[in-house]
């Protein structure tokens, strides 16, 4: 009887969530209609209950943000999201002071779709978060973009992150890590961003992810850019306007930088660290830095340090200031 009563409840549950509260169905041409932060919350409990059994449940559902909402004070933060997020051009005011992560979004996965978002407000770490980690990923959107691929288009990160701890930080102002099969589009970042390593105007580390036709207008300020990988002199890491850390394969193709960048090793324009593999080549294609780029080593206007990279048509306009392996285009290859 206890098992029946348990099923009956669950089933209500379900219904509840089949019947959304703002309207809509979660069909292409019916979305979810989200009017407040209560339907946002609803989205993170909807989420936070299937995990629990193993459904993507947001899976190719469409949600739809009918106004702006403001006082945003929780993350979507129940499970990856893998549906369509249409912002409608509008805005989300966050005001999160969380222990989980740093972002709206925990992370997209299986597809997940952020379209014609705008972000803005702020989010606070606290020392002691993501349990203990020292390594932190803040972001305005989100903080990853899973290997399974998901995308990011036509959104806009004034959200102002502020971390308080971390041995490392992977920042960046639309997406902390991008992965394989992940794409940011027409993206913007218009926030100053500061840490410690790994800091991107659009997102702080990509690994075989595209990014294009992105701009940052914000500084991207690092204190230790390029460590020194566990004291062997391996200076990996690095800060850029548009990528931090340029990781195995990826493309970042069109993009704009016109914020001052300042960091240590490995300080970009566009890109602050790229490493290709030796089966895939990191491509950096048509891009532009506006900014003033200023480090002591490895300090270029576009690229930092790069190997097994490609970069083709760029052009720096922008001064830039180093000790050693300084270049217009390129710092050190």
């Amino acid at each position: 009887m206890k098992k029946y009563f348990i099923y009956f409840l669950f089933l209500i549950y379900s219904n509840v969530l089949l019947s959304w509260p703002g309207g809509g169905s979660g069909e292409t041409n019916d979305p979810y209609l989200i009017w407040d932060k209560y339907d946002l919350e609803n989205l993170n409990d909807s989420l936070e209950y299937y995990v629990n059994y193993g459904s993507g449940w947001s899976y190719n559902k469409h949600f739809r943000l009918m106004v702006s909402i403001d006082n945003v004070n929780k993350m979507i933060a129940g499970d990856v999201f893998s549906g369509y997020f249409h912002g409608n051009g509008k805005k989300i005011t966050v005001e999160l002071e969380n222990i989980l992560g740093c972002a709206l979004f925990v992370a997209l996965d299986y597809g997940g779709i952020i379209d014609s978002l705008t972000v803005d407000g702020y989010i606070n770490v606290l020392p002691g978060s993501v349990m203990g980690s020292t390594v932190a990923g803040g972001a305005g959107i989100t903080t990853g973009i899973s290997l399974n691929g998901g995308a990011i288009i036509h959104c806009v990160n004034n959200v102002i992150i502020n971390l308080a701890f971390a041995d490392q930080q992977i920042l960046g102002g639309i997406v902390s890590d991008n992965y394989s099969n992940g794409t940011i589009s027409q993206c913007i970042n218009n926030v100053d961003i500061s840490g410690i390593d790994v800091i991107g105007g659009i997102a702080g580390r990509n690994i075989g992810g595209t990014i294009t036709n992105c701009i940052n207008t914000g500084k991207i300020t690092a204190t230790n850019s390029g460590s020194n990988l566990a004291g062997t002199g391996v200076y990996t890491g690095g800060i850029g306007g548009v990528v931090g850390e340029f990781l195995n394969n990826g493309q970042i193709l069109n993009c704009v930088n016109l914020g001052t960048i300042i960091g240590q090793r490995n300080v970009g324009g566009i890109v602050g660290y790229s490493w290709g593999s030796p089966y895939n080549t990191v491509e950096i294609t048509n891009c532009i830095n506006y900014g003033f780029v200023k480090g002591l080593y490895q300090v270029g206007g576009i690229v930092g340090i790069m190997s097994i990279t490609n970069v083709t048509n760029c052009v720096n306009a922008g001064v830039v200031e180093g000790e050693e392996d300084t270049g217009s285009i390129v710092g050190k290859e």
